[in-house]
């Protein structure tokens, strides 16, 4: 009888295994990587977060920068942007994308990092989590920023 009793708690313990690891399978999430930085000291953390994959790849690349904006999970991390920055528009094109954020976005974090290692962070991100983008061009308030360092940090295209 105890037999029987084990070998139910093992037919329904692989039933949730099952159950789980279907459910994972069709959910739309991918894991994405964000690097932010340690409050006055600037070294570099990366957290991992479950995002829904969208059909298009413009989304996804723009769910990923609306995702950086919003700063780490972890209160020891510093956010790349000031909080209140918003991201104004985004397009994909021709492999390469185009990030116009608020002005807040010059405004530096205190205690974070500079506001041109904040950029290359998030440049990086992108570059890292999606391998068919080419090329990224940031703007604060429709002005290209630190274009002339970019380019020398990861080549002109």
């Amino acid at each position: 009888m105890e037999f029987f009793k084990l070998l139910r708690h093992l037919a329904y313990l692989t039933a949730l295994v099952f159950f789980a690891f279907f459910e994972l399978a069709s959910s739309d999430l991918v894991r994405r990587t964000f690097e932010f930085a340690v409050f006055n000291t600037g070294k570099p953390v990366v957290e991992d977060r479950m995002l829904y994959s969208a059909d298009s790849p413009e989304l996804n690349i723009k769910s990923y920068v609306e995702e950086s904006i919003l700063g780490p999970v972890s209160v020891d991390l510093a956010p790349l942007l000031t909080r209140g920055t918003k991201l104004r528009s985004f397009m994909f094109r021709d492999k390469t994308v185009y990030a116009d954020f608020s002005g807040e976005a010059v405004i530096p974090v205190p205690g974070g990092l500079p506001l041109f290692d904040s950029f290359v962070i998030l440049n990086r991100g992108i570059r890292r989590n999606f391998r068919y983008v080419r090329d990224v061009k940031l703007f604060v308030n429709g002005n290209e920023v630190f274009f002339t360092e970019f380019s020398k940090i990861f080549g002109a295209e």
